[in-house]
């Protein structure tokens, strides 16, 4: 049979746990707030940034088509004194 002294303590003990258990759970708890807010935070930054990214990929697109769209400049002309008549080669038989 148990005596009172080990039913008292066996009582002790689990209260203590269970005050150690709800300190835990209130360290884990803070701990999960913590990650959430990180996490949160983080996708955040990140579609942010994505954005940001989207938005340098459109102006490069569209410099791009700019160019592509502009008039082609002509050579420079040549520097020697003859003629561009003696450039061009008839091959006609």
């Amino acid at each position: 049979m148990l005596d009172a002294g080990q039913g008292l303590e066996g009582i002790g003990s689990s209260r203590q746990a269970e005050a150690l258990d709800g300190v835990q759970i209130a360290a884990m708890s803070d701990q999960i707030t913590k990650l959430t807010a990180t996490l949160v935070e983080s996708k955040r930054k990140g579609v942010a940034k994505q954005q940001s990214m989207s938005e340098t990929v459109q102006q490069i697109k569209e410099q791009v088509m700019n160019l592509a769209h502009r008039p082609t400049t002509s050579a420079p002309d040549d520097t020697d004194d003859e003629s561009d008549e003696d450039d061009y080669v008839d091959f006609t038989p």
